[in-house]
């Protein structure tokens, strides 16, 4: 009887050390209307059912118009790639907006596959959350997201760029102060032949922002193949990056400052530049 017990105890603890599975979910609005777009127009927490796809070529698949809105895809996907390469649909857009949250699903085929908007100093648009989301086959920039003090955590960002609207790829931009880049997956960001920029994770105006535990992979461009850049940004912390396949690595541009310390790269021409090394980095 004791050996049992112990044995359900042990079990018990096992059980309680692994992570749950994300919920769906339930308790929300659903996002039914088709064809897209979609405009919401009160805060709540909205979901989907199903996978929605669109054929716009122009303006957004859904537009959130009020502030403290969810949106869960429920691991569905928001589609537009019928409208190919000419595209300049936005999947999920906002301007000016507070506290807007995105997770759970894919996002595929958009010139923009999320573009929460603002305009310099950045004192409208804050508080957002872009979790868990797959940004797959957006032909210019995976994620846009504009404001102060936004989070963008745990998304897989692959295959962007395409676009025959503009020849530049961008896997995530954030640009605004003391954001967060956490724990994202970038792969495979191609700027096209005739491109100049070609950025894994691209941060703009971001004083006080931290870069940490990113995965960055395979960044071409003819002129900056750049897996990390920092662009106008002060007193930036990245942290334990890791970059494969690049020209640059972590690279600082002259107006900007900060500090960088346990990121690894391989294939990466250049690893470091600027900056200011304040541990191990190779």
């Amino acid at each position: 009887m004791k050996t049992r017990l112990i044995k359900y105890l042990n079990l018990s603890i096992l059980l309680l050390a692994v992570p749950a599975a994300w919920a769906e979910t339930v308790n929300c609005t659903p996002i039914t209307d088709l064809p897209l777009p979609t405009v919401i127009t009160s805060q709540g927490v909205y979901c989907f059912t199903g996978n929605m796809i669109t054929r716009k070529t122009s303006g957004n698949a859904i537009e959130i118009q009020a502030n403290n809105v969810t949106i869960d895809l429920n691991g569905w996907k928001l589609g537009g790639l019928p409208a190919g390469a000419g595209t300049t649909v936005n999947g999920i857009y906002a301007s000016n907006r507070k506290k807007i949250t995105i997770r759970n699903g894919t996002i595929r085929g958009f010139y923009q596959g999320i573009l929460l908007d603002d305009s310099y100093p950045y004192t409208t648009s804050q508080g957002h959350l872009i979790e868990d989301i797959r940004a797959d086959r957006n032909t210019f920039k995976g994620m846009y997201i504009l404001g102060n003090d936004n989070i963008v955590r745990r998304n897989r960002v692959v295959n962007t760029g395409g676009s025959t609207v503009n020849s530049s790829a961008f896997g995530i931009h954030l640009e605004g102060f003391r954001g967060r880049v956490l724990n994202n997956d970038i792969s495979g960001t191609a700027a096209t032949p005739t491109g100049v920029e070609g950025y894994g994770l691209l941060l703009t105006s971001a004083d006080g922002a931290v870069v940490e535990g990113n995965r960055i992979d395979d960044v071409s461009s003819p002129i900056n193949a750049t897996g990390i850049y920092i662009q106008g940004s002060n007193g930036v912390l990245a942290a334990g990056n890791r970059i494969t396949r690049a020209d640059f690595g972590i690279y600082f541009d002259r107006s900007s400052s900060g500090k960088y310390m346990d990121n690894l790269t391989s294939i990466v021409t250049i690893p470091f530049t600027a900056g200011t090394s304040v541990g191990t980095n190779n």
